[in-house]
């Protein structure tokens, strides 16, 4: 009987050692194996939201630097690469300049314009 729990021991021991997946012995000692793959689903999103956080603070250093822009008053979110713009500007061309500035930025997949015109 020692031998045994020695040997399912050494068995999931060697097993858990590979990385490949998760190994755990039930109380009848047969091993169960759970694949990772959701494991790395987190770590995609984790990774996107990284990518996406360093996007919009590019986005807004970018529109910090136009000088005819509102910066302030532009709010910018990004998820998966698609940009939301919201806030206001005092002129039209001012509108189309945030725009055209954040679609011009490396990375940016999509813009959704939501900045409100008020004069």
């Amino acid at each position: 009987m020692k031998q045994s729990n020695l040997l399912k021991l050494v068995m999931a021991g060697a097993l858990a050692t590979t990385g490949l997946a998760a190994h755990a012995l039930d109380q009848g000692g047969i091993i169960k194996i759970a694949d990772n793959a959701s494991a790395s689903g987190v770590m995609s999103d984790a990774g996107r939201k990284i990518d996406d956080s360093a996007l919009t603070a590019k986005i807004k250093a970018e529109l910090f630097a136009k000088k005819d822009v509102p910066s302030t008053k532009i709010h910018v979110t990004t998820r998966h690469g698609v940009v939301h713009l919201t806030g206001s500007v005092p002129q039209p061309a001012q509108r189309t300049l945030v725009v055209d500035t954040v679609k011009g930025v490396d990375g940016v997949v999509d813009v959704k314009d939501d900045i409100k015109v008020m004069k």
